[in-house]
């Protein structure tokens, strides 16, 4: 998959739309790549929504709510039961399930939402949505464009020979206190681990515009 030097906004609706903007199950409802074809992609996009409830009575099933305040459902077919423990270890209240290619479902007991095959098209980021949200802020932030230099994510000064975070690699720093700053002021404790899973850094770093085959979590 194509990716990008600079971070993809997960507010740009266009890649990270609301359940309710998600094509349908039919192959003409999906993105063409042309008005002659149907069934194949012209983009990646994924839906967002933070956990409200989650159960594992019978199958794995979410409620979530996207960024609009809409409520959907999540219901869990997989096609590899053996990729289930990765998304039951943050199956829980108040974290953000992320699902490539969303589309929606109508279910026999009449709710609507998203009928999940591919397990490996779903990630759960132990977080809630509004950390998502400004943990993708921080990481366009910080992010040079062009060959400009980079920013210390501790004061904010524009310098080379910056100290590159060892876990996620996504920040930089003047020296330690710079680095303990950012830790205890801006979140980037309980930001780094979740950085430094290559999924969600390569959720930030997908040219969600170019569709050459699909993506997966894995």
């Amino acid at each position: 998959m194509a990716q990008q030097e600079i971070p993809q906004s997960f507010k740009d609706h266009k890649f990270f739309p609301s359940f309710r903007d998600c094509p349908g199950e039919h192959p003409a409802d999906r993105y063409p790549v042309d008005p002659t074809s149907t069934g194949t992609n012209r983009k990646h996009w994924c839906l967002l929504g933070e956990i409200i409830q989650a159960d594992t009575f019978i199958r794995p099933r979410i409620v979530a709510k996207d960024h609009r305040g809409d409520r959907f459902v999540v219901a869990f077919y997989p096609d590899d039961p053996n990729d289930m423990p990765r998304i039951l270890e943050n199956f829980k209240v108040g974290n953000t399930i992320a699902i490539f290619y969303a589309l929606v479902h109508g279910f026999l007991d009449g709710s609507t939402g998203v009928r999940v095959e591919d397990s490996d098209k779903v990630l759960i980021i132990p977080l809630p949505f509004k950390d998502v949200i400004k943990m993708n802020e921080q990481v366009i932030a910080h992010t040079p464009v062009d060959g400009a230099l980079r920013q210390c994510h501790g004061c904010g000064e524009v310098k080379q020979n910056l100290n590159m975070c060892a876990r996620c690699t996504l920040f930089h720093y003047c020296n330690k206190d710079c680095q303990a700053k950012a830790w205890n002021e801006k979140d980037h404790k309980k930001l780094c681990k979740v950085l430094k899973d290559k999924n969600i850094r390569y959720m930030h770093f997908l040219n969600y515009g170019t569709y050459d085959a699909a993506a997966s979590f894995g």
